[in-house]
């Protein structure tokens, strides 16, 4: 069956209700449903990029491009080169609820509504795959009173006390290319394999403050699935290109056009069991429920000096691919998961078992990328900047978080020992003296000291000691302190190991 048989069968059927009431309750439950979605155009925009990022899923390309373009100082073109749409396609974008992301693991949407959040900033959206076109617009001439509903609209009107409105959403319009806007056709002319989605919009200056929002912080583009090349253009003269690199060392840069780094970050990436505790919420995602293991991805900003830099205030905030707007949590990384979202992937439910479960596996993972770069030895000096601190909010996803991280901090084996050897917090020793360094007393006898003084004593290992940073300090770890050297130096247990 072609697109277009298909489009033209779904407006027969979404025009064709029992009666002019029914049609008015369609309509003003999705003008709700549009306008609620999301708050700012930068929402809507997100869930554009979203499903251009999706496209790609089943139609693979060498280097994934997504086009966010402003034409004729009146249109936002989306644009990506993946899948065009199939009946399935249509069907999702004018249905409610029906997407077809629902089942697709490989895929970010999943609620069936996030499409819908275009309408609340425009009433004229195409669509554009590949040649061919459908629209939805409110107040098109396609939309007729039907003879079954009463004499006609205007008796209707005035015996209702109602204006009709065609609930315009969910009825596609196949449109010929003659008919599209000039602008739109002369842009589509030099893209024939172009899937974009191209609004009309009202005001244009807010888009264009949302798109240099994302030229200026372009790693939101860091953690999509596919899409590594972004272009933006405001004006037919300017375009900006971003491009993602993932370099050896697991790091990602992003760069512009002129070969200037946009910014440069370091990601931990895992994959996490899912235990059946945190399936046990009815409201969770169909695509997650029965789901044995999930990506999760904490990612640290890099200054030009090779230097962590924490995240802060509201650039702290959490990813499900692509930026929610939880900062209150302050993490020092940015933490990316598939985490159950509202349906304008703004929040994420803090009473969900799934949502705690993903929070307590955050600290554990920290310790073991914290093991892991101490052995790197570019960030072996670095590595204790990323060690976790307690949350100070009081909510029951913080409240599983400071757990794992109280536990976490216990039996992970994150510290470097002076002679490469992994330690837990339990068996290693700061030594803020540096007695216990070869050229002085050495390591054996600082370590028997401390471990025979210690109440309870304590087993250590041969070499217990680790470099000095305020970060394990304030972990708690064992401590060789000068108040310490003084009193071993000082002590008959001393004098008989001379």
């Amino acid at each position: 069956m072609s697109l277009k048989t298909v489009i033209k069968e779904i407006f027969n059927a979404n025009t064709n209700f029992q009666n002019a009431q029914q049609a008015m309750n369609f309509a003003h439950s999705l003008d709700a449903l549009s306008g609620d979605l999301y708050t700012d155009p930068m929402r809507f925009l997100f869930e554009l990029i979203q499903n251009s990022d999706d496209a790609y899923k089943d139609h693979p390309t060498k280097n994934p491009l997504l086009r966010l373009t402003v034409i004729d100082e009146g249109y936002l073109i989306v644009a990506n080169y993946g899948k065009g749409f199939d009946k399935n396609d249509a069907r999702g974008v004018c249905g409610v609820g029906c997407g077809t992301k629902r089942k697709d693991r490989d895929k970010t949407g999943y609620k069936g509504l996030g499409f819908k959040a275009v309408f609340g900033q425009s009433e004229y959206v195409l669509i554009a795959s590949k040649g061919e076109y459908f629209r939805f617009e409110a107040g098109a001439k396609e939309f007729q009173w039907n003879i079954k509903w009463g004499k006609d609209r205007a008796s209707w009107e005035v015996s209702s006390g109602q204006k009709f409105k065609f609930p315009w959403q969910i009825c596609p319009i196949w449109t010929e290319k003659t008919e599209l806007p000039v602008p739109i056709q002369q842009w589509l002319f030099s893209q024939p394999e172009a899937v974009a989605c191209i609004i009309r919009v009202a005001n244009i200056s807010e888009i264009k403050k949302s798109l240099r929002t994302l030229i200026d912080q372009a790693h939101v583009f860091m953690f999509l699935r596919r899409v590594r090349n972004i272009r933006i253009s405001m004006d037919s003269s300017n375009e900006t290109v971003l491009q993602i690199s993932q370099l050896k060392d697991k790091s990602i840069k992003i760069w512009n056009a002129d070969g200037n780094l946009s910014s440069h970050w370091l990601l931990h990436s895992c994959l996490l069991p899912v235990p059946k505790e945190a399936l046990k919420d009815s409201r969770l995602p169909e695509k997650l429920a029965g789901i044995e293991e999930i990506d999760l991805t904490l990612a640290i900003k890099i200054n030009q000096n090779d230097c962590f830099v924490p995240v802060r205030g509201s650039d702290s905030i959490l990813f499900a691919y692509l930026p929610t707007k939880i900062s209150m949590y302050n993490l020092p990384v940015l933490v990316n998961a598939q985490f159950d979202i509202n349906a304008s992937r703004e929040h994420i439910r803090i009473d969900s078992s799934w949502n705690q479960w993903l929070f307590s596996c955050i600290p554990e993972q920290m310790f073991k990328w914290v093991q892991t770069l101490t052995k790197d030895q570019k960030w072996t000096d670095k590595a204790y900047d990323l060690l976790p601190n307690r949350l100070s909010v009081k909510d029951q996803l913080a409240e599983q978080y400071n757990k794992a991280l109280d536990s976490s901090v216990k039996t992970v084996p994150f510290l470097f020992g002076i002679h490469k050897n992994s330690l837990l917090i339990s068996q290693a020793v700061v030594d803020l003296t540096l007695f216990s360094s070869d050229d002085c007393l050495g390591h054996e006898l600082v370590r028997d000291y401390v471990a025979q003084t210690s109440s309870p004593p304590l087993r250590l290992p041969a070499n217990p000691f680790v470099r000095n940073h305020h970060r394990l300090r304030n972990l708690g770890i064992q401590q060789f302190t000068w108040e310490k050297c003084w009193q071993m130096l000082h002590s008959p247990w001393f004098l008989t190991r001379l």
